[in-house]
């Protein structure tokens, strides 16, 4: 066997982690991390779908939007304020196994968290008034999932998968299972599965440990246990024979799904199946990706995955494709899936899998709440927090001839349930005989084998080389992981109506392939090393993301990020495939009706500038584009006084500042880089846009010409964006909570180094547009005519600085910050700035803003909808 690099996986859990069970049955995880002075609390209450009647399919997930809305200590709309005044979030999910409530925090407000997230856990009023509007918005969530043709496909193969066992319900529900919800059926639930002795709490951040467990005994001591009932959950039968279905809606794309029967997170198989799931389809040099998607092009994007809930699960393959290639993909995929029944996996793929696989945890580890969610889902699941180390032991184990024996096992004709959607779907889809048959052949045809300076947390170093490239190194040594950051100006702000999108071209293509590297032995070379790249574009910019294990050795990953960087050729035949993918993509759009809607936005607000190209560009833009006209655009891109590369994470300065500068000293302006476009003057009319679209939803984006990045107005116009949004906002309470005319609501910002553009984005009922468009109209009028009372103001300033601060948990976030932070003339420390700047904002501040861009004269609507 070909074994991975060491990698280490040590925990902290020993010394800075307590678990504890209370008396009423609670049990509670507490583990002390103090690189950020954040704090993550979670709940877990082990009921979720699976665990309703059918008659009331859908009420786990409401209590998802109810427990926050209410207690008798808070009144409604308190609870989600005093959060976002603390710098906070809050918010849950719902699964067929469990229920998740999960609240992030600066550390300073700990007690204020633990006391919110008790009292609504054991005192909320579920008050009929707010279940009535929030059932109206589940119901328009469930509108949102019924037009997203991936939602309804898995939702189908659950369905046909599952006979008996409830995970074949949707969590959400139905339509007339929803409608039929009222408090007491709600009530019911709550009263069956809401108790201590059915709940893990989980703390993770800058605390003391002995601290929290006093403060978490004082807000749970008067919660009783009481004795919980049978759980209705009906085994699912074995499957005896293939299972299939079609749906037809109304789409561009056509959707593939493939599943078979597997078992639960506690069965000995699991490992096997979680690293045959990534060598099928975990990542760009996997079988399926590479066969299907870079290879012969027959889908437009393919995974695979072990679903191992607590009852038996699903491997499942998904895919997007050509009504064309539904055929011969079909054939492809289960030929790959098969293929693993009769020739074992190299061991290269293995030791692969196993790495990244092994990687996932350390990653987790970078954020508290990524921590706490591991833990919580752990002790959950299996009853232990650290269940990591058994998972790890349990992938070193796996061999070749395990990974054949599951496929064998799980893999068969008889136990395939498949689904296709898409429009006209029932004429393109084999007969369950034509499917039953080729497993078979299959099945009977093997195919051919194949295929050392002491540590300094917290330094930061700046470096201008002589050409006029920047460095930025940040040391971080609490996980061995390192992130990677390659910015230059480009993106959209560059383009024109004959090579629009140019930068997204270039940006899938950078991995692609290199002078020393195909696409393949790119991705193959990356996933060695657990790490990943990608190439990026936006509307200001152009560039390279990376991350990777720092152990063994950082050269090797650092060479391939500069491989990528400075070496890529944009093979011919990349090209094309980079070519079709997007126009497929154009082709699609009408599928994303919200994307759709600010792509118009953007297109109608901007008359003359770069900023009102899509990212995509245009059919005929790209049809258009050459390879010597992307190498060319590249190469002036690629300019050393416009490029910033900033590396965070376990590190040696020195060293790593030692290797690029000798890697980057000969990069050199081939040509003079383009000039930024004059901006467009700012609109004196009132501009609209109507597409009409026969879906459930309607779109609404109302905004105006905003603000660049150097602007001082873009502080107060953050503050006012964050006392229009967010749980406790105005947008939200209004129109989400008060009057149900929207299921997604929110102001927005978008700043450039051109003006950018303010407004609101509305997601409401087809039939309440108008409605739900005065109703935007009149919160904006009221924020410019009324001052912002002093404690909205600092709430939305708590809320800022406290999202700013959980946002740059991670490497990659820091890197990312200070990159583009010091490539557009803000300084690579702008962060502190940011927050200054953020708390000298006044309420007249506020006012004034407003006034000045929120101009009803000068507005531009946008609806995409019936």
């Amino acid at each position: 066997m070909t074994h991975a690099p060491d990698i280490v996986l040590s925990s902290s859990s020993a010394t800075d982690r307590l678990l504890f069970t209370l008396d009423n049955g609670l049990q509670v995880v507490i583990q002390e991390d103090h690189f950020a002075p954040v704090v993550a609390i979670q709940i877990w209450v082990k009921a979720g779908s699976a665990d309703e009647t059918p008659d009331v399919a859908g009420a786990a997930h409401v209590h998802e939007h109810m427990i926050f809305k209410g207690t008798s200590r808070r009144p409604v709309g308190a609870l989600a304020a005093e959060v976002e005044s603390s710098g906070g979030h809050i918010n849950a999910f719902t699964t067929a196994d469990h229920t998740v409530y999960h609240l992030i925090l600066a550390s300073r407000h700990f007690a204020t968290g633990l006391d919110i997230i008790a009292d609504a856990m054991q005192n909320a009023t579920f008050d009929p008034h707010e279940l009535g509007k929030e059932l109206h918005v589940v119901m328009e969530e469930w509108k949102r999932g019924e037009d997203s043709p991936t939602s309804r496909a898995a939702t189908e193969l659950f369905r046909l998968a599952y006979t008996t066992h409830p995970y074949g319900r949707p969590v959400i529900g139905y339509r007339e299972t929803i409608e039929a919800l009222n408090r007491e059926r709600v009530l019911n639930f709550y009263q069956r599965w809401y108790h201590s002795n059915n709940m893990i709490l989980v703390i993770v951040g800058d605390i003391d440990r002995d601290a929290a467990r006093q403060e978490v005994a004082r807000a749970f001591a008067s919660q009783l246990p009481v004795p919980l009932p049978v759980r209705p959950r009906t085994p699912e039968p074995p499957q005896q024979a293939l299972r299939l279905s079609v749906l037809d809606m109304n789409v561009e794309e056509f959707y593939l799904y493939l599943a078979f029967p597997v078992p639960s997170a506690t069965h000995e198989d699991v490992f096997a199946l979680d690293l045959l799931s990534y060598i099928l389809g975990g990542g760009e040099s996997s079988r399926l990706v590479q066969t299907l998607q870079a290879d012969k092009e027959l889908v437009n994007w393919i995974s695979a995955h072990a679903y191992t809930p607590q009852d038996a699960g699903l491997f499942i393959t998904a895919a997007a494709l050509e009504q064309d290639k539904i055929r011969p993909a079909l054939e492809e995929i289960l030929a790959a899936l098969f293929r693993c029944k009769q020739v074992l996996v190299s061991p290269t793929e293995l030791a692969r899998a196993r790495t990244n696989l092994e990687s996932d945890f350390i990653y987790r580890r970078e954020t508290v709440q990524g921590q706490a969610r591991q833990s919580g889902f752990f002790l959950t699941v299996f009853g232990d927090p650290d269940y990591e180390h058994q998972y790890l032991n349990g992938l070193a184990a796996v061999t070749r001839q395990d990974i054949q024996r599951v496929a064998q096992r799980y893999f068969s004709a008889n136990s395939l349930s498949l689904v296709l959607l898409g429009a006209t779907a029932a004429a393109s889809l084999p007969t369950a005989a034509e499917v039953q048959d080729l497993c078979e052949r299959l099945d009977t045809q093997p195919a051919p084998a194949g295929l050392p300076a002491a540590k300094r947390d917290g330094r930061i170093s700046f470096t201008t080389l002589d050409n006029g490239i920047r460095l930025i190194i940040k040391e971080h040594h609490a996980v061995p992981v390192m992130a990677l950051q390659a910015v230059m100006l480009g993106g959209s702000l560059f383009e024109n109506e004959q090579n629009m999108g140019i930068n997204n071209m270039l940006a899938g293509l950078l991995t692609r392939g290199s002078e020393r590297f195909s696409r393949l032995e790119l991705a193959e070379a990356v996933e060695s090393l657990a790490g990943s790249l990608r190439g990026f574009s936006g509307r200001n910019s152009l560039g390279l993301s990376g991350s990777f294990l720092t152990a063994p050795r950082i050269d090797n990953a650092l060479d391939l990020f500069l491989d990528t960087l400075l070496q890529s050729t944009f093979p011919a035949e990349e090209v094309e495939k980079r070519r079709r993918e997007i126009l497929l993509a154009l082709k699609n759009r009408e599928d994303d009706l919200a994307q759709m809607a600010f792509d118009l936005f953007y297109e109608t607000l901007f008359t003359t500038h770069p900023y009102r190209f899509s990212v995509l560009g245009s059919e005929e833009s790209i049809r258009a584009l050459q390879r010597e006209q992307l190498i060319d655009y590249y190469r002036r891109l690629l300019n050393p006084e416009r490029l910033v590369i900033s590396v965070v994470g376990d590190v040696d300065t020195e060293q790593v500042t030692a290797h690029l500068r000798e890697a980057l000293m000969d990069l050199s302006a081939a040509v003079a880089a383009p000039a930024l476009p004059p901006s467009d003057p700012r609109p004196t009319t009132i501009r609209r846009r109507h597409k009409a679209m026969d879906k459930q939803q309607a779109h609404i984006v109302l905004g105006f010409s905003g603000v660049t990045l150097a602007n001082p107005d873009r502080y107060p116009l953050k503050v006012l964006e964050a006392i229009l949004s967010r749980q406790g906002g105005r947008l939200f309470y209004e129109l989400r909570e008060q009057r149900a005319l929207a299921y997604s609501v929110t102001a927005f910002g978008v700043e450039g180094l051109a003006p950018g553009v303010v407004g609101v984005y509305v997601g409401t009922d087809p039939n309440k547009v108008e409605e739900a468009t005065t109703a935007a109209r009149a919160e904006l009028t009221r924020i410019r005519e009324e001052l912002a009372s002093p404690a909205e103001l600092e709430q939305a300033q708590k809320y800022l600085t406290g999202s700013f601060e959980i946002s740059l948990q991670s490497n990659g976030a820091q890197s990312e910050e200070m990159a583009f932070n010091e490539l557009y003339g803000l300084g690579y420390q702008n962060g502190r700035r940011y927050l200054a700047a953020i708390e000298a904002v006044t309420v007249e501040d506020v006012q004034r803003v407003a006034r000045t861009y929120f101009d009803d004269t000068a507005s531009t609507l946008v609806v995409v909808g019936r």
